[in-house]
C-alpha cells in the first residue's frame, strides 16, 4: 500500500527546484518531483512490480490487494474507509506493508559506526494538534493591565514546552536495541546495551540528546502554528490561537496528554480543543510470516544492511488497517540517500535515484513473488 496524495509546494519556493515540482523528470540520473520519496515512488513501484509479474505469466495461490489511499497527508479518510470495505467483506490480512524507512543509515547514532542498518517499523506514534485559545477585548498598547493575549498565549506555549514528557525506552525500542546489540562499540552504549532492561531508563535518557534518537524515546512537542496577532504596533491582540502539535509515544494516551498539558499550564485562562487526535497504533508481529518475508527480501537486494525492529516517529495509512491484520509493517524498499530523504520529503528538489527506485520495484517483486504466487 501507500498513498496517492502529496504535500503542496511551498509558495515562493516554486523557482527554487531545479526542475519543475511536478514534472517528474528523469534528468541526471534521478526522478524529480514532489512525491518521488513521499511517496508515490511506492504507488508506481507496486503497480509496476505487480504488472511484472503478471506480463511473465504469473498465477497467483493467494490474493494480494494493492491499496493507496488519497488523503493521508490530511484527513485519512480514504484509507479509512478501505479498511472499514475489507472488514465488510469479510476479510483478514495476512500482513499489510506501507511506508516508513525508506533510507539506509549509519549505526553511529545506536553506537554502532561501522555497520549501514535501515528499519522495518512496527509501530507509529500517536498524533495531536491541540490548540489554544486566548481571548481578550484588546485596546490601545499603551493600557496594558493585566497583559494581552500574546502574553497569555507565549506564557502558556512556554510551559509546555518546559515541561517535556518523560523519556522512556518503549517495547518496540528495546527490541531495535536487543537486535543491534552486537554490533555496539561505541560507549557508553556498549556496556548499557549487556543489559538492556536493567539499564533502561539510563538509555532513554542518554538517546534523548542524540537527534536521530530523540523522537524514539518520548513524546515529542512542537508549536507550530499562531494566528490573532495585532495588524498594528499600538493595537493589543484580541482573540489569539496558537497549534502545538504531538506525536504521542508508545504507552501514553490522549487523555493522559492533555492531562500533562493542563498540569503544565496551570490557572492561565487558557482554552485548549483538539483539532485532531489519536493514540498510538497498535505494534505489529516481528515473529511472523509477514516480518520474515519482508526482511528476507530486504535483505536479499540490501545483503550487508541490519535490519532492525523500530517505531515511525511520523504518521503513515498503515494504522487504519489494524481492524483486518495484526501484522502492519512499515518499511519502503526505495532507499533514497539520507540527505536527500531529510531535505527532499515534504522539501525543495525532492528526488529519488532511478538506480533506488528500481531496486525497490525488485524487492517488492521478489515479495510478491515469494508470498502470493505459485512457484
Amino acid at each position: 500500500m501507500s498513498h496517492q496524495d502529496v504535500v503542496p509546494v511551498v509558495k515562493g519556493t516554486e523557482d527554487d527546484w531545479k526542475y519543475p515540482a511536478f514534472s517528474g523528470a528523469i534528468e541526471e540520473g534521478f526522478i524529480w518531483g514532489r512525491g518521488t520519496l513521499d511517496i508515490k515512488n511506492q504507488v508506481f513501484g507496486c503497480l509496476e512490480a505487480a504488472e511484472y509479474l503478471l506480463a511473465h505469466g504469473a498465477k497467483f495461490k493467494r490474493t494480494m490487494y494493492l491499496s493507496f489511499g488519497d488523503d493521508e497527508e490530511t484527513l485519512n479518510t480514504g484509507a479509512q474507509r478501505l479498511a472499514q470495505t475489507l472488514r465488510e467483506r469479510g476479510v483478514t490480512l495476512e500482513f499489510v506493508l506501507d511506508e516508513g524507512g525508506g533510507k539506509i543509515e549509519s549505526g553511529a547514532p545506536y553506537g554502532a559506526p561501522q555497520i549501514c542498518i535501515s528499519t522495518v517499523d512496527l509501530m507509529e506514534k500517536g498524533y495531536a494538534d491541540l490548540e489554544l485559545s486566548v481571548k481578550s477585548i484588546g485596546g490601545h498598547s499603551s493600557r496594558p493591565f493585566g497583559g494581552t493575549s500574546l502574553a497569555t498565549l507565549s506564557r502558556a506555549i512556554a510551559r509546555i514546552v518546559e515541561h517535556p514528557f518523560p523519556a522512556t525506552l518503549t517495547p518496540v525500542m528495546t527490541g531495535a536495541f536487543r537486535a543491534i546489540a552486537p554490533y555496539v562499540t561505541e560507549e557508553p552504549l556498549r556496556t548499557l546495551v549487556q543489559d538492556i532492561d536493567q539499564n533502561a531508563d539510563k538509555i532513554a535518557q542518554y538517546c534523548l540528546g542524540i537527534e536521530e534518537l530523540f523522537p524514539y524515546m518520548t513524546t515529542t512537542i512542537a508549536p507550530t502554528m499562531i494566528q490573532g496577532g495585532s495588524a498594528a504596533c499600538n493595537v493589543m491582540p484580541q482573540n489569539m490561537t496558537a497549534v502545538v502539535n504531538f506525536r504521542i509515544a508508545e504507552g501514553t494516551t490522549v487523555e493522559e496528554l492533555l492531562t500533562h498539558v493542563k498540569e503544565a499550564i496551570g490557572d492561565l485562562p487558557v482554552s485548549m480543543r483538539f483539532l485532531q487526535a489519536n493514540d498510538p497504533s497498535a505494534t505489529a508481529r516481528s515473529d511472523g510470516y509477514g516480518y520474515a518475508r519482508l526482511t528476507e527480501a530486504m535483505t536479499h537486494y540490501f545483503g550487508d544492511v541490519i535490519m532492525i525492529p523500530c517505531l515511525t516517529a511520523g504518521a503513515t495509512d498503515a494504522h487504519h488497517y489494524e481492524i483486518v491484520c495484526d501484522t502492519c509493517l512499515r518499511c519502503s524498499p526505495f532507499m533514497g540517500n539520507p540527505d536527500q530523504v531529510r531535505s527532499g520529503v515534504h522539501g525543495t528538489n525532492e528526488r529519488i535515484s532511478v538506480r533506488a527506485y528500481a531496486q525497490g520495484i525488485r524487492v517488492l517483486i521478489r515479495l510478491m513473488s515469494n508470498t502470493a504466487v505459485n512457484p
